[in-house]
């Protein structure tokens, strides 16, 4: 990724996180992901889009909780000139339909095997889709990691020309309201609420603890204003709804300590 003075598009983010050695971007499930490695694998979910035949403008679907292939996705989208509609649990069928119809939707993304099966029901009156990739492995369905593995990641350029396309007035995202009501957000439009968040959240060395779905306009805002700032993202595994943000100065003992804590008491602090 080229490097930018100021971000005029929400993936101008990652160019300039700077995180405190030896600390990742993300920590799930006994995992860490590098900030290295966060930029390379949103590069290769661009890529690989892109030769998948992803067109500028056009809108990809995800349905997952919150975790690291979320974020991958959500860049590698929009580096590649797509829009991410995030789609939330706890809809109907009916609404799921009338979203991806909405939307155009030729590619959905599925967390895993439960959700891939509550989809194949539906999936047959949505004529527009053609492709469907998992994050978790899944019987019959490609992952992500096969759509990455199909395409070497050495064309460079042809992402990199893409992202030079794309301007602060493009539309990154499409937001589900309920109802039959959406918002288009440009990349203009959620950098100013991205560099607001983080202008509070500045000052602010505590934990930030709450149900911040991805899927929504705050939780994505809240995510990636707290990458401005330089802090891991600690995703909470899927029986728990809590995003744990790791404030720069919090070392990892006391974050692991008062993360048990919490969890054993079940109450937020």
């Amino acid at each position: 990724m080229e490097k930018t003075e100021k971000p005029t598009r929400v993936f101008d983010i990652v160019d300039q996180m700077e995180i405190p050695r030896r600390r990742p971007a993300f920590r799930y499930r006994a995992n860490e992901t590098s900030l290295s490695d966060y930029i390379r694998l949103s590069n290769r979910i661009g890529q690989a889009l892109l030769h998948h035949g992803l067109k500028r403008g056009e809108a990809v679907a995800i349905l997952s909780d919150n975790r690291p292939e979320w974020n991958f996705i959500d860049m590698g989208v929009m580096q590649a000139g797509g829009i991410l509609l995030p789609l939330c649990k706890g809809l109907s069928a009916e609404e799921y339909v009338e979203c991806l119809q909405h939307a155009n939707i030729r590619t959905l993304i599925l967390e895993d095997e439960e959700i891939l099966s509550r989809f194949k029901l539906i999936l047959p009156q949505i004529k527009t889709i053609e492709s469907v990739f998992s994050i978790d492995p899944c019987k019959g369905v490609p992952s992500i990691a096969d759509l990455i593995a199909e395409n070497d990641g050495t064309d460079c350029d042809l992402l990199a020309r893409r992202r030079n396309m794309i301007t602060s007035d493009d539309v990154c995202t499409l937001i589900y309201s309920g109802g039959g009501t959406y918002s288009q957000l440009t990349h203009k439009m959620l950098l100013e609420e991205i560099v607001a968040m983080a202008e509070q959240q500045a000052s602010n060395r505590k934990f930030a603890t709450g149900n911040n779905a991805l899927c929504t306009r705050y939780g994505r805002a809240k995510c990636y204003a707290n990458q401005m700032l330089g802090r891991t993202i600690s995703y909470p595994t899927p029986n728990d709804d809590t995003l744990y943000i790791v404030p720069r100065d919090t070392d990892r003992q006391r974050f692991t300590d008062r993360l048990r804590a919490l969890l054993w008491q079940r109450v937020a602090f």
